[in-house]
């Protein structure tokens, strides 16, 4: 250490001589200038502040995309299309009365209605995020599953399901989860949790009927899709509560082995229920192509992140992919 930190010093002498002193002149002058400004310096790190309002404006963009996308459809005899303009109104309209109320630092939305067993106190803020979060979700649900021109890639579809994250977001925020502790918790737990989403929308998508009225599970392919959904989120689940209450239980010697076990076999049958759906649902039928967009990315994001599961939970594939992103750098 001592040679380093002798080499670094002579380093400097030299630059210094070349430069005419440039190289200590502008060191001094950083010094000088953190040391005047201190702790006035933004930070660039992730923020662990709480930001509803990011949250309520990006509902409030996404509810103004949704009002131009679902206006034409406003008054045409379709219950959908009236209540897509429904949704939008709604979601401009209460999140742009809800950022006021934030604006003027309203001391009402911390107060305590009542409290939950594992919740703990629910606040004014939390069940109008709530709220939100159920809006914006069952909205989504309703309208790309079963509305035709919201069931294709486009500014409806897209729009509904922006308003859903950050509903989602909204609700994490307002239970005081801040980006900081929801970064974590994603980093060890991010892509068992996320895959709940795709096992959810496959699960409904498979079982709806098509346009004409016809059952998607005619189809064989469907049926499989029906079950990756099922198995996929059974598993999710139980792995969950194994993660939960196995730190409490004592399994003994050979019933902890299998319990550290469980995740990668789970893993490794995840990865391959996906990819045979994956390849079974978009290359065959009935999710060929975005038209039935839902049931199109919850297959590949259901692949991609059982993949990103198996390689936390299983070892030598984690040195594999280890070893490439390390070989390509």
């Amino acid at each position: 250490i001592n040679a380093v930190s002798d080499v670094v010093d002579e380093s400097k002498e030299v630059a210094n001589d070349i430069t005419g002193g440039a190289v200590g002149d502008i060191e001094n002058a950083a010094h000088n200038i953190q040391n005047k400004l201190g702790t006035s310096l933004p930070s660039l790190s992730l923020p662990g502040s709480r930001k509803p309002g990011y949250w309520i404006a990006f509902m409030v963009i996404a509810a103004a995309v949704l009002i131009g996308a679902s206006a034409q459809y406003a008054g045409e005899n379709s219950s959908y299309g009236d209540y897509a303009v429904s949704v939008s109104a709604v979601g401009a309209g209460l999140g742009l009365l809800t950022l006021l109320v934030y604006r003027s630092r309203d001391s009402n939305l911390k107060k305590v209605q009542f409290e939950l067993q594992g919740v703990g106190q629910v606040t004014n803020e939390m069940l109008i995020a709530f709220f939100f979060f159920v809006w914006w979700v069952v909205g989504a649900c309703v309208l790309t599953f079963n509305f035709v021109p919201f069931a294709i890639t486009g500014n409806g579809y897209f729009s509904l399901w922006a308003g859903a994250f950050a509903s989602a977001g909204y609700l994490a925020d307002a239970s005081g989860r801040t980006l900081d502790s929801l970064a974590s918790r994603a980093r060890s737990k991010g892509p068992l949790f996320g895959l709940i989403v795709p096992s959810v929308v496959l699960i409904i998508a498979t079982t709806t009927d098509n346009i004409i009225g016809q059952s998607r599970l005619d189809l064989d392919q469907c049926k499989y899709g029906l079950s990756v959904g099922i198995i996929s989120l059974v598993g999710i689940l139980f792995l969950l509560a194994l993660d939960d209450r196995g730190s409490r239980l004592d399994f003994g010697r050979n019933g902890q082995r299998m319990a550290d076990t469980l995740p990668k076999l789970v893993a490794f049958v995840l990865v391959c229920l996906w990819a045979a759906a994956a390849i079974v649902l978009t290359f065959d039928k009935p999710f060929t192509n975005t038209s039935l967009a839902n049931g199109y990315f919850a297959c590949w994001l259901g692949l991609i992140l059982s993949f990103c599961f198996a390689v936390q939970e299983i070892e030598e594939l984690r040195k594999i992919v280890d070893d490439a992103t390390a070989a390509s750098a």
